[in-house]
């Protein structure tokens, strides 16, 4: 059974997985609204995988005979000026996801939790994946910066590595 303290922490942390889930969306309206449908198709992913962070936190919970809790999410505010600054705040963003999950690693290890920090581990490693391929892009974004073609090359690239669109929008089945 896990401590009750720590299991409310991941209730937490699935608080924020889907407070990301929407803060991502938002940016793929944006995208949207502003004819970058490669971007906006590469934030439906990332919200899709928040959601599916969520989602394995409370799995996880179920599994140890935790009790499960659905936190009310806040959507962050969400105006933007521009793609290089849709990215920066995806890096701060994931940023501080990996602060806490940082922390969440720190408390199942002080309380000796081997099955929650074995758990967490995976958390770990994808915020290492999340940030590298967010800065990634980010550097290329800010390489573009005023040439409208290269920041399209970036976008196809993204739109195709990531291979994924809305259910519905620009499907003719």
């Amino acid at each position: 059974m896990i401590n009750e303290q720590l299991q409310n922490k991941l209730l937490d942390q699935v608080r924020l997985e889907w407070e990301s889930e929407f803060y991502y969306l938002q940016m793929m309206a944006w995208c949207y609204n502003h004819d970058y449908e490669g971007f906006g198709n590469w934030f439906y992913a990332q919200a899709n995988e928040e959601r599916d962070h969520g989602m394995r936190i409370l799995s996880f919970l179920t599994e140890i005979g935790g009790a499960l809790a659905i936190p009310s999410v806040n959507v962050p505010e969400a105006e933007f000026t521009g793609i290089e600054e849709i990215f920066e705040r995806v890096l701060g963003h994931e940023e501080k996801v990996t602060v806490q999950v940082h922390k969440l690693v720190s408390m199942a290890i002080e309380q000796n939790d081997h099955s929650t920090n074995n758990f967490l581990q995976w958390f770990v490693k994808e915020q290492i994946e999340e940030e590298s391929s967010v800065r990634a892009i980010l550097a290329k974004v800010r390489r573009a910066a005023g040439t409208p073609a290269a920041l399209l090359m970036i976008e196809n690239d993204i739109a195709q590595a990531r291979n994924v669109s809305l259910p519905g929008w620009g499907d003719p089945s």
